[in-house]
């Protein structure tokens, strides 16, 4: 490597003279950096994660499905499997693309969760254990943990609020189980219910405003 003493300039390759001001170079030891830094190429994109994954998960139903049917359903576990592999497939789907909202992530995972859980249940003998005591529970959580990563996150109320109005909904919807006999042990359903109104009461009477705010938003009102 060549340095023009004058300039303070390290120089590539082996000139004969200084292209700035073609006085006489000298010869040091050491290579000289590349003017820009070399950005490491990801080993994997993520759209290449995505296809990788849609593929797997085309393939495995694919083949459970063609066991299935040349088996002629006798093996009973083989539907509630694909189910899952659709729930984890939908579930990494709603990973890679709604990374940047962890609540929403976690509300769409519940909610996917419950799906395959009812799903489960019928296919099982329907023993009543997803609406009597998985629902309940499962909602209770989402709004700890809701609340929780909010307040780890330093979100506004009116950010997160509007998760929790629908959580509400699905918890109310649990009414409409009770009634029409799928929910043979309403205590927990009710509980969960009567913990929901409860905290929807705070936010109406302690932070109204952030709920209209909210509102608003979502409205464009």
């Amino acid at each position: 490597m060549q340095m023009c003493p004058k300039c303070k300039v390290n120089i590539r390759g082996n000139k004969s003279c200084c292209p700035l001001c073609q006085g006489k170079l000298k010869n040091v030891e050491g290579e000289i950096s590349p003017s820009f830094p070399t950005i490491r190429r990801k080993k994997i994109s993520n759209i290449t994660f995505l296809k990788v994954c849609t593929f797997l998960f085309v393939a495995s139903e694919i083949v459970f499905a063609t066991i299935n049917i040349m088996t002629e359903n006798k093996f009973s576990f083989i539907s509630p499997v694909m189910l899952g592999i659709l729930a984890g497939w939908i579930t990494i789907i709603t990973t890679m693309y709604l990374r940047n909202n962890l609540i929403k992530v976690i509300t769409w995972e519940v909610i996917v969760a419950i799906v395959v859980d009812i799903y489960v249940d019928i296919h099982t003998g329907f023993h009543g254990w997803s609406f009597a005591w998985m629902i309940p529970l499962t909602l209770i959580g989402l709004a700890i943990a809701t609340i929780i990563t909010a307040l780890v996150l330093k979100l506004r109320l009116d950010e997160y609020i509007l998760y929790l109005v629908l959580d509400l909904v699905m918890v109310l919807l649990q009414i409409v189980f009770i009634k029409n006999g799928m929910n043979k042990v309403p205590w927990p359903a009710v509980s969960s219910v009567m913990i929901y109104l409860i905290l929807f009461a705070g936010v109406i009477i302690f932070r109204f405003n952030d709920l209209k705010n909210a509102s608003e938003k979502m409205f464009n009102m």
